[in-house]
């Protein structure tokens, strides 16, 4: 016997053991009673029944939190998760099969394996929106209602920690707030450039910054931000239809921030940095593509 059955029976009997003494003690009660009133043994077995009832319930609700796993056990898959021993994976109180389990694991870390760990641009922001929305839509055509849920919390989850993260490195020194008035209103900090840097930058893109700081592509105007997301999540990029209507509204959206960004003489860089950001080998449409990919693999 593994170890977590042997928890799980340790967990059973000493929760049985309370109940027991719960049942003992409310009888001893009632009998007490009873030497005082005969006519009260009818409400002896009356207690005995809802004691017995009580006690089945509760132990119920124990043996469904055995081996409960949170819903980051979808995309955590450096921590080891066991089937309990009803032989099912427990994940946010919802019960899954192993083949549902790695099913649903695959579909989690294949969109979250293309979002990126660190700070966020408004195509980040947009490609988190849109894997909740392509989860979503897997989870609806594959699971139950509530694996479903699970599966979709799991996602936001994994969203929200991206999120944490980026705040915690942008509060960080090396961040300044940047006052040019065109640019600050879509990308509203600066970083701090040293002299190596200015070095490699030089190397690479022929061109050494001048000032001591340069833009960062942080989004941080929460208007532009919510409304990439609004527009993605309500618009089905799966179809032909859809995805022509999102890519006229991102051009419409990002042009203006990417023009605020780059130079007068780099104009030209923004109608490439909008089409990297939908068709790059990062772009949006990779996640479109493994959605499609892991909707064909799960009706097999």
């Amino acid at each position: 016997m593994n170890s977590i059955s042997l928890m799980n029976i340790d967990k059973s009997a000493d929760y049985q053991n309370k109940i027991q003494a719960s049942f003992a003690e409310k009888v001893s009660q009632v009998k007490d009673n009873s030497v005082a009133n005969p006519n009260t043994l009818g409400s002896v077995l009356a207690v005995k029944v809802e004691i017995s009832a009580m006690g089945a319930e509760e132990l119920e609700k124990v043996r469904q939190s055995w081996n409960n796993h949170s819903v980051s056990a979808l995309y955590r898959t450096d921590i080891p998760i066991s089937a309990n021993a009803d032989g099912v994976y427990r994940i946010g109180k919802v019960d899954f099969s192993e083949k549902e389990f790695e099913s649903a694991r695959d579909l989690v870390t294949g969109m979250a394996s293309q979002l990126k760990q660190g700070t966020l641009s408004y195509n980040d922001h947009t490609k988190m929106a849109l894997a909740e929305s392509l989860v979503d839509k897997c989870a609806a055509a594959s699971f139950s209602e509530d694996q479903r849920q699970v599966i979709v919390k799991a996602m936001k989850d994994y969203n929200d920690r991206l999120i944490n993260h980026n705040n915690e490195l942008i509060s960080k020194s090396g961040y300044v707030k940047n006052d040019d008035k065109s640019a600050g209103q879509y990308w509203g900090l600066k970083q701090t450039i040293p002299e190596s840097a200015k070095d490699e930058m030089e190397k690479f893109f022929g061109r050494r910054p001048v000032g001591t700081s340069a833009l960062t592509s942080v989004a941080t105007n929460q208007d532009l931000v919510e409304r990439l997301q609004q527009k993605v999540k309500g618009t089905d990029l799966t179809g032909k239809e859809g995805l022509d209507e999102f890519k006229t509204f991102y051009q419409s959206v990002m042009k203006p921030a990417y023009d605020a960004q780059y130079p007068d003489e780099m104009q030209s860089d923004s109608r490439t940095a909008i089409d990297l950001d939908l068709n790059g080998s990062e772009g949006m449409l990779k996640l479109v593509d493994f959605a499609k990919q892991w909707m064909e693999r799960s009706s097999v």
